[in-house]
C-alpha cells in the first residue's frame, strides 16, 4: 500500500505562494523554517553489507543536529577545508598558481598538518581542495622554467609529470591524514574519475561524454592510489526532470571508472538545497521529488554510501523541510541493503541514454537468478499520471507501474513484483 507523504502539504503551498508573488528569498526561508520537522517524527536507518549513509550537515546547532542524525543511523563526517589558514586570519591560505605544480608555498606541509591535527576522526575523513588549474600544456612546455621543474624532454613527458606534480597538492594530505589517524578512510572533495557534469551529459552520446573528461582520468591515476573511497557530487542545480538523470548518470560513470582503481567504494554527495550557481533557485529546497530520488538512485548505480552535506548557520534544528523525504526514501534501501550490497548491477543502457532518450530511468540489480532490485521513474511525466513499464529481469518480463515523479522501488522473485514502500 502506498503509504502518504507525512510532511504538512501545505509548506511547499506556502513556498511556491511566496516565489509566485515575488517575496525575497529571507522570507522564503523563514517560511521554510517554520515548516521544519522535528527528527523525533523522521525514521531510523539501518544499513547492512557494507553499504552506509552519512550526515555532514553543519551550522547553527550543529553537536545537537549530529547527535541527532547518528540516533537515526546516519554516520559522521570529518570534513576540513584543508587550504584554509583560520587561526592566521588566511595570512598563510594556500592558493595554488594555476599553471605551475611545482610552486607550492614553502608553508604547505605546516599548514596542511597543523589543519589536520586540529580535526576529530569520525567515520571517514574528507578533505575539501577544489581549485582549478590550466588542463592544457602545450604552451606551458615552451616555458623554459617550467620545462626544468619538470624534469622532462619532450611535451608528452612534460604532460605526463605535470599532472602528477598536481596530484600531490591532493595525495600528500590524504597520507598525512592517515598517518594522523591511522585505519581511518581518507578521501577528497574535489577531483573526481569523472568530474560533475550536467551539459556536457544531456543529449550526448559516450564518445563524447568521455571526450570531454579526458584530463579527469589523467589527474584521478595518480590520485587513486592514496584515497581510500571516491567522492560523487551531485548536488542539484536544476527543479528539472534532467536533474534526475544527471544524479544518476554521474555516479554511474564515476563508480564505472572506479573500478581501475581496485573497485574502491564511490560515496554520493548530496544537498538538500539547489546549488548556489542557479539565482533564480539559490538557497531554495529541492523538490520533494528530487529528494526522495538522490537518497535511492545513487545504490541503484553502484555507489556505497551517500553523504548528506549542508551548510546551515542559521538554520534550526534538522534544518530541511524535505529530510522527512529523502529519510523515508532512504529506509527502502536500508531495509534491503543485504541484499543491495551483494547484488550486481544488470543493465541495458547507460543512464545518459535514457536520457538522451526521455525514457523512463531503469536500474536493476540481480541478487541471484530469480530475484531482481529494481529502480523505476519516469521523471518527465505529470503528478498523478502513471506510467507501466517492462523490464526484462533474467528470463522474465515484469510490467511495473511507475506513480508520478516517484521513484519506485520494487523487489522481484520470479515473476512476481511487490512495490517497497
Amino acid at each position: 500500500m502506498h503509504r502518504k507523504r507525512r510532511q504538512p502539504k501545505w509548506a511547499s503551498l506556502i513556498l511556491l505562494a511566496a516565489q509566485a508573488a515575488g517575496v525575497s528569498l529571507p522570507e522564503v526561508r523563514a517560511a521554510e523554517e517554520a515548516a521544519l520537522p522535528a527528527w523525533r517524527d523522521m525514521p531510523a536507518v539501518q544499513m547492512k553489507g557494507g553499504l552506509r549513509a552519512f550526515w555532514n550537515v553543519g551550522g547553527k546547532e550543529r553537536a545537537a543536529n549530529e547527535r541527532a542524525a547518528a540516533e537515526h543511523g546516519l554516520e559522521s563526517v570529518t570534513l576540513l577545508n584543508t587550504f584554509s589558514d583560520y587561526p592566521g586570519r588566511q595570512q598563510e591560505k594556500i592558493v595554488p598558481e594555476p599553471s605551475n605544480p611545482w610552486a607550492k608555498p614553502p608553508f604547505f606541509e605546516r599548514i596542511v598538518r597543523r589543519n589536520i591535527a586540529a580535526t576529530s576522526p569520525k567515520a571517514i575523513f574528507v578533505h575539501d581542495i577544489e581549485f582549478d588549474f590550466e588542463e592544457e600544456t602545450d604552451a606551458l612546455w615552451t616555458q623554459p622554467a617550467l620545462r626544468a621543474a619538470s624534469g622532462a624532454t619532450s611535451p608528452g613527458a612534460f604532460r605526463e609529470a605535470y599532472y602528477r606534480e598536481w596530484a600531490t597538492w591532493f595525495t600528500w594530505p590524504c597520507r598525512w591524514a592517515r598517518e594522523r589517524y591511522p585505519g581511518l578512510p581518507v578521501g577528497i572533495y574535489g577531483p573526481q574519475p569523472f568530474r560533475r557534469d550536467y551539459w556536457g551529459v544531456a543529449g550526448k552520446d559516450a564518445r563524447q561524454i568521455d571526450g570531454t573528461h579526458r584530463t579527469d582520468a589523467e589527474l584521478w591515476r595518480h590520485i587513486a592510489p592514496d584515497v581510500d573511497f571516491c567522492v560523487a557530487s551531485i548536488y542539484c542545480f536544476y527543479d528539472d526532470p534532467g536533474s534526475v538523470y544527471y544524479m544518476g548518470a554521474n555516479v554511474e560513470e564515476n563508480v564505472q571508472r572506479m573500478q581501475g582503481s581496485g573497485g574502491k567504494p564511490v560515496y554520493a554527495y548530496l544537498w538538500l538545497r539547489y546549488h548556489d550557481s542557479n539565482a533564480k533557485l539559490k538557497g531554495q529546497e529541492v523538490s520533494d521529488s528530487l529528494a526522495e530520488a538522490m537518497a535511492v538512485l545513487p545504490y541503484f548505480c553502484g555507489a556505497r554510501g551517500t553523504v548528506l552535506w549542508g551548510w546551515e548557520p542559521k538554520g534550526q534544528g534538522p534544518y530541511y523541510r524535505t529530510l522527512p523525504v529523502f529519510l523515508r526514501s532512504l529506509k527502502r534501501v536500508a531495509d534491503l541493503s543485504e541484499l543491495m550490497a551483494r547484488a550486481v548491477p544488470d543493465n541495458d543502457a547507460p543512464v545518459h541514454a535514457a536520457w538522451k532518450a526521455k525514457a523512463p530511468l531503469i536500474r536493476k540489480l540481480r541478487v541471484s537468478g530469480d530475484e531482481w532490485l529494481v529502480f523505476a521513474a519516469q521523471p518527465w511525466q505529470p503528478e498523478g499520471a502513471v506510467t507501466e513499464v517492462a523490464v526484462r529481469c533474467g528470463a522474465h518480463e515484469v510490467k511495473l507501474a511507475v506513480r508520478g515523479k516517484r521513484s519506485e522501488i520494487y523487489r522481484i522473485t520470479e515473476r512476481r513484483a511487490l512495490c517497497v514502500e
